[in-house]
């Protein structure tokens, strides 16, 4: 199924390069698939357009190993709590 979606959401990005959350949507299924390398690519784009991207931010790091891969625990919160 993984697979399938991620073929699928290939393709709507390739209609719609410029589609910011459809890129980033593809990202993130491909880190959760272990395509960190082919996510980067894509978080890029992602970058470039909004610089100040947190989720984006967060899945260049699991993209590249920069922090583990624990589904069940919002990464984003945590960052927010040591901010705080």
């Amino acid at each position: 199924m993984t697979n399938a979606l991620i073929a699928s959401m290939r393709r709507a990005v390739e209609a719609a390069p410029d589609d910011v959350e459809l890129r980033l949507h593809l990202a993130e299924l491909l880190v959760g698939a272990g395509k960190g390398d082919d996510a980067v690519t894509h978080l890029g784009v992602v970058l470039v357009a909004d610089p100040g991207n947190r989720k984006a931010h967060g899945l260049m790091k699991r993209a590249v190993g920069g922090a583990p891969r624990h589904p069940e625990f919002d990464w984003e919160a945590a960052e927010n709590d040591l901010r705080a």
